[in-house]
């Protein structure tokens, strides 16, 4: 008998700790989202990231500066690099042609989103073709009343 409840206790702590470490592990929820409308947001973020692979496609610093948070950095297979020092080497990148498509927007919280999405596209960076199609992921977090990227990163495509 005393086999018995052991067996039964020992079942019934480790069954316990089982599903602690499940719900631990499991989301129980997703982020929360702002309180204006979620769609909405998810429109403009992503309207937001096509502009920026605009003014990068026409070469607008300026443009392209004023969507980026100071300090931004971004990756890809050239490593890790400092969004300001990127900008003057926009016009080293010529692209004929892009689009992005399986845009989706992830929510942190009520002021950070990560947009990602497949880019496809054509052209050249310092005289070598671009990476196509790249997956590619940009952080924005809401910075007073203005939406800015702070983190940008790009993967090639398995071929």
């Amino acid at each position: 008998m005393k086999t018995a409840v052991w067996t039964l206790a020992i079942l019934a702590l480790t069954s316990g700790a089982t599903t602690i470490a499940q719900d631990v592990n499991e989301p129980t929820q997703q982020a929360p989202r702002p309180a204006a409308s979620a769609n909405t947001l998810d429109k403009a973020l992503i309207a937001n990231e096509r502009k920026l692979n605009d003014l990068v496609a026409k070469g607008d610093q300026a443009g392209f500066l004023a969507l980026i948070a100071p300090g931004a950095w971004s990756a890809d297979a050239g490593g890790f690099m400092k969004v300001s020092d990127f900008a003057p080497l926009m016009s080293q990148l010529k692209l004929s042609n892009w689009t992005i498509t399986d845009e989706k927007v992830s929510w942190v919280d009520a002021t950070t989103a990560i947009v990602t999405y497949k880019w496809t596209g054509t052209g050249t960076f310092q005289g070598q073709p671009v990476d196509s199609p790249t997956y590619a992921s940009t952080v924005w977090t809401k910075k007073g009343d203005k939406w800015l990227a702070v983190y940008h990163q790009e993967s090639a495509a398995r071929k």
